[in-house]
């Protein structure tokens, strides 16, 4: 243990400086130098370009093929660094400049009409475009709330993304204590961005159709927005040509039990939301995160799991 611990921080040193040094580029400059890099990447790194094309190819199946997945693989890796280097310079970053590369269209007078409801908001995003900068840019424009994260158990790195995101006026909010600290955001009528499209096992969930697959997703966002009356709104940031942004906002939500039906009114506004998750995942692939193991949990495993559960406790 205190081996790897010894490496942790000449290796946080080292991830600071590479920072530093995309800080000084110009913004084209630095999001070249990390798309070239994400190639060389995907060329080198033969275990996760193997991960991104199998779940690529469980996604489309025979729709697209194996040079259509090869092209979108090969994107997916640049991208996510690409993504980094916008979040980094967050530090630096002033409304009057996301202004300049992102369309945001009527957003932000959407969102402030939802929230004069006094209930919140729950913005939800999947790992794809630049979630952090969908986030940033509320932040900028002086709205109130918090999104939620992991936590970093190494604390230099924890302090120094929570920091970035402190610099635009985003509050974070730890996973282990996300139930206690989303009601208080919520019922100060402020936004809280969730981004909830991968699989975890650990948390309560259903599986709902993901790509014609089988897919176990969190109810926790709709409990969260029937016990609170706080409407779900999905959006997206989307990497557009010319290193500019776009924001996309799906369909606006709002939970609630129907026909007395609790169970199923959860399982009907969890697909809601998904679907418009995979209209926009479909529209871009190449900006999601296919290294990801979405559909990681089998439903006879989570069958097997709750039986043993009964049996434990009768």
């Amino acid at each position: 243990m205190a081996k790897r611990k010894f490496y942790r921080y000449p290796l946080y040193l080292l991830a600071r400086l590479g920072a530093g040094l995309l800080l000084v580029l110009p913004r084209s400059w630095a999001l070249a130098l990390a798309n070239g890099i994400g190639y060389l990447g995907y060329r080198v790194v033969s275990r996760q370009r193997t991960k991104i094309l199998e779940n690529l190819k469980f996604a489309y199946g025979s729709t697209k093929s194996p040079e259509e997945l090869k092209t979108i693989g090969r994107r997916v890796m640049g991208h996510m660094l690409q993504t980094a280097v916008d979040f980094l310079r967050f530090a630096t970053l002033s409304r009057d400049q996301a202004d300049s590369f992102i369309e945001t269209g009527e957003a932000y007078s959407f969102c402030k009409d939802i929230l004069q409801e006094g209930k919140g908001l729950i913005i939800m995003t999947p790992h794809m475009g630049n979630w952090e900068l969908l986030a940033g840019i509320f932040g900028l424009q002086g709205f109130q709330g918090a999104v939620v994260g992991r936590r970093i158990y190494y604390e230099p790195y924890n302090r120094w993304i929570v920091g970035l995101r402190n610099s635009v006026g985003v509050q974070t909010i730890y996973q282990d204590e996300a139930a206690r600290q989303i009601h208080k955001h919520l019922k100060a009528g402020e936004i809280v961005g969730l981004l909830p499209d991968q699989d975890m096992d650990r948390v309560r969930g259903v599986f709902v159709d993901f790509f014609r697959r089988p897919a176990y997703t969190s109810v926790a966002p709709v409990k969260f927005a029937m016990a609170l009356g706080a409407p779900i709104l999905p959006a997206c940031m989307i990497r557009m040509p010319g290193n500019r942004y776009k924001l996309f906002l799906g369909n606006l939500i709002r939970p609630k039990i129907e026909d007395n039906d609790r169970t199923a009114s959860i399982r009907k506004y969890t697909e809601a939301w998904m679907k418009d998750f995979e209209e926009v995942i479909r529209r871009y692939p190449e900006q999601w995160g296919w290294m990801h193991d979405r559909w990681k949990t089998k439903p006879d495993e989570v069958v097997a799991a709750e039986l043993k559960e009964t049996v434990k406790h009768s």
